[in-house]
């Protein structure tokens, strides 16, 4: 991850997409932050939580994520090339 003089994430993205959070920390919410970024951001959020976070935590917030909306799951399924059966929010 790289070292940001904003931990804020409502001032690094569309603060819209934390609409249902007091608090959101760069860190400790990673998670949290990178399935709404790829859920619901636009090219300059999905720009930022690339340069913020590594493809690796990406690819495993991916993986993990039941929330994740599916069609999100199957296009990062696919520029990942990670395996559908890998991907906790498309198995049944």
């Amino acid at each position: 991850m790289l070292v940001l003089k904003e931990n804020n994430p409502r001032n690094i993205f569309n603060p819209v997409l934390f609409w249902d959070a007091e608090d959101v920390d760069i860190e400790n919410n990673s998670d949290y932050i990178i399935a709404r970024v790829l859920d619901y951001g636009d090219e300059k959020d999905v720009k930022a939580v690339r340069s913020i976070y590594s493809n690796e935590k990406l690819i495993e917030v991916i993986k993990r994520k039941r929330g994740l909306m599916p069609m999100t799951a199957k296009f990062w399924a696919a520029y990942f090339q990670i395996p559908f059966e890998e991907i906790a929010c498309l198995r049944k």
